[in-house]
């Protein structure tokens, strides 16, 4: 799913700790980053202090279909 505009990583970075499944965020140039991962949390965090309109170019992929609720209220 895509994201909003306006969209707080920390956020986004909480709801995905509480997925049972991995939770990713594909960049348009096709990376593919596990938001589960602290090193991929650090990451983006770092990016998106500079550039906060990269978590809207991208999407988020979970592997479990009803973790995807989680993200109902940041899908454009």
């Amino acid at each position: 799913m895509h994201l909003k505009d306006n969209v707080k990583l920390a956020e986004l970075i909480n709801k995905a700790k509480m997925c049972s499944g991995d939770v990713f965020y594909k960049t348009t140039e096709g990376d593919v980053l596990n938001l589960k991962s602290f090193l991929t949390q650090m990451l983006l965090q770092s990016i998106a202090n500079s550039d906060s309109s990269i978590l809207v170019s991208g999407q988020v992929i979970c592997d479990e279909k009803e973790d995807c609720v989680h993200f109902t209220e940041y899908a454009k």
